[in-house]
């Protein structure tokens, strides 16, 4: 499976006994997995089928799915309900009566409150053709995610490549900045006629520690090295690689607040602006 943007629409038709189903998916960004169904409030049994079967084809995002369900022409099976066609007109006979109206009730005032019902359709039969359409809408949504998908990927794979030759760069920056915090260190302590070797290299010492980002560095690349391989794995990897771009800036942050040279600072500063970068585009990914 191709990855696959979180947004999407697609559209399905399908009739059966006289029905003609249509529906309408439409799919948005979202952490998890939401399904929302309207317009099969009565028939829970295929509303539920509906849902089930909307889960197991998105894994992340909010999907919103819209059926109608219209009769055709000169299909619709009415039945009349006789029990309430007795009780409507007795309490018609009784307003007569009360009011002394001259009209009798009639056909006409019984059809006027509804006493003929359509008949309520075998489920399984409906449950053919709805599925039938849900297949179609969802085979439409899923291929304008996938190709929305593309041009994500292409993005991605973009920046992380581009942030992994900031990452080769900032090796022998980092070296450099050592250096330079060494010497300006060095000659502060000497200023400040602190002679003791002892204590000026103790000194020294504990400040490139501090630092020190060989660690931040190892996962930065790491990170980055894992970004490029889940954009071409299968399957749903949004969640994974919207994790690894905050991790990407949770790090090139920390990097910035040990450089110490301008130089190391703005590299920095660039990786951390492409992992929000990077994590702003997951965030549209399945």
């Amino acid at each position: 499976m191709p990855l696959r943007s979180m947004t999407g629409f697609g559209r399905g038709e399908a009739s059966a006994s006289g029905l003609r189903v249509e529906v309408e998916l439409r799919t948005l960004n979202g952490r998890f997995l939401e399904v929302r169904v309207r317009g099969l409030s009565e028939y829970p049994g295929l509303l539920f089928r509906t849902e089930e079967k909307l889960r197991s084809a998105f894994h992340r995002g909010t999907v919103e799915a819209a059926v109608r369900l219209t009769p055709l022409p000169g299909t619709a099976e009415k039945s009349v309900d006789l029990e309430l066609a007795r009780v409507y007109l007795a309490d018609l006979r009784t307003l007569q009566a009360e009011l002394g109206l001259e009209e009798k009730p009639g056909l006409s005032h019984l059809l006027a409150l509804g006493v003929f019902q359509e008949k309520r359709l075998d489920e399984e039969l409906l449950w053919s053709a709805l599925e039938s359409a849900l297949s179609e809408a969802i085979e439409e949504a899923q291929a304008s995610r996938a190709r929305e998908g593309q041009a994500l990927r292409e993005a991605l794979l973009s920046e992380c490549l581009e942030m992994k030759e900031l990452l080769e760069k900032t090796e022998e920056l980092a070296q450099e900045d050592q250096k330079i915090a060494e010497e300006r260190l060095r000659k502060r302590l000497s200023d400040l006629a602190l002679l003791d070797p002892a204590r000026v290299n103790a000194e020294i010492s504990a400040f490139l520690a501090r630092c020190d980002v060989r660690e931040e560095l190892d996962r930065l690349r790491a990170h980055a090295t894992r970004f490029l391989e889940l954009l071409s794995e299968e399957g749903p990897v949004g969640k994974e690689l919207e994790f690894l771009a905050q991790e990407m800036a949770r790090e090139a942050g920390t990097l910035a607040a040990k450089a110490y040279g301008p130089d190391l600072a703005e590299i920095a500063l660039r990786l951390r602006l492409g992992a929000e970068r990077l994590r702003e585009q997951a965030r549209n990914v399945e």
